[in-house]
């Protein structure tokens, strides 16, 4: 009788790369293997061994999985992933595993790593500590089957590997369609390895956009993105999207300055919510507004008005906890189009709404 192995993905929003591995492990060991999604309720389930992993530690849903998981199996589980163990690793034998993308029914694209690491030491990033040192650790022989030609890589800072030109060539001789899920670091692009870059077919998450990802989380790397703006412009009108996080350590006017550089070069901003880590948490400053706020919330982009949206609510409700009102040209913008009907809700609590800003400076 086969034995049964059965894996439990917590939180994943792509196919989880180590399940996957596991998976094939046990698979080629004549095992059966059962996927369970943590995300349609947890399920007790008859087995032989358990595995679970969790990406996100600081989503509620995750920890309560989590803890539902070890009451249902106490130590007959093995739980892993950056949510829970960041020095926990794979097996050889399980890691050096072609992933099974049968697993998910997955066919969309291939996942996997060329490098790991980053020398960078951002204190709102866990890779330093869970990777270290970037260095190779694959090849797209490894994790791409035969006929797919879509790869998402989950390299944490591929332009920073002593040898990416390398990596970039073989891309194009390639000819692979490929999403950078955690962005191209601004920092290294230099009049070599963008002619490489602009020849490669980069790819929203999709694959049915052309998209080139950057990152500007702080004003220091502002003047980066203004000192390359010739091959930002060159990759094509609408074709960047640079991933700004607020929500961590910068005042109203720094992520001005940011929002304002993309804006002026014409980019597009993914706005994304600082995600706490274990043992870091958010250093907002005491005066978060120090600048005009009109000016703000009177920026247009070229895209992704949902994504600016989720910015602005997030301003929206800090202002109501830093003031203790809500200020109606904010949110005359945030419901100009979704959402009318919740106007009314504030228009009915004329108290709770402030016409005049207050203008806070340092």
């Amino acid at each position: 009788m086969k034995q049964l192995i059965v894996l439990y993905d917590i939180d994943s929003r792509i196919p989880n790369l180590a399940l996957m591995k596991i998976s094939s492990y046990y698979k080629n060991q004549g095992c059966e293997v059962i996927l369970s999604r943590c995300t349609h309720g947890i399920k007790y389930l008859e087995a032989d061994k358990y595995y679970a992993s969790t990406v996100f530690s600081c989503y509620q849903h995750s920890q309560k999985c989590i803890q539902k998981l070890r009451e249902y199996y106490a130590e007959n589980i093995e739980i892993g992933g950056s949510g829970i163990d960041l020095k926990k690793r794979l097996l050889p034998e399980i890691e050096n595993c072609f992933p099974d993308y049968q697993l998910y029914g997955h066919d969309k694209y291939a996942i996997g790593f060329l490098t790991r690491g980053c020398y960078r030491r951002c204190p709102f990033c866990l890779v330093p500590l869970k990777e270290g040192k970037i260095r190779r650790v694959d090849t797209f022989d490894n994790f791409v089957p035969a006929r797919q030609s879509n790869v998402m890589l989950l390299d944490d800072n591929l332009l920073s590997y002593s040898e990416s030109e390398a990596l970039l060539s073989e891309i194009i001789e390639k000819n692979i369609s490929v999403n950078f899920s955690q962005s191209l670091d601004i920092s290294y692009v230099n009049d070599y390895n963008y002619q490489l870059i602009k020849q490669i077919d980069s790819r929203n998450a999709r694959f049915n956009k052309k998209m080139y990802y950057f990152s500007c989380n702080n004003t220091k790397t502002i003047d980066e993105f203004i000192n390359r703006e010739r091959f930002l412009r060159d990759l094509g009108k609408g074709a960047v999207t640079v991933i700004v996080m607020f929500g961590y350590n910068t005042s109203l006017s720094e992520d001005y300055q940011i929002l304002l550089m993309l804006k002026n070069l014409r980019l597009i901003p993914f706005l994304q919510e600082y995600m706490p880590i274990p043992g870091v948490s958010a250093k907002m400053p005491d005066n978060y507004f120090d600048y005009d706020l009109n000016e703000v919330i009177k920026l247009r982009f070229i895209s992704n008005g949902y994504n600016w949206e989720k910015y602005l609510k997030w301003v929206n409700n800090l202002y109501y906890s830093t003031f203790g009102k809500y200020y109606l040209p904010l949110l005359e913008i945030l419901f100009r189009y979704n959402n009318k009907h919740k106007m009314q809700w504030y228009r009915a609590r004329p108290k709770e709404l402030t016409k005049e800003l207050y203008r806070i400076y340092r």
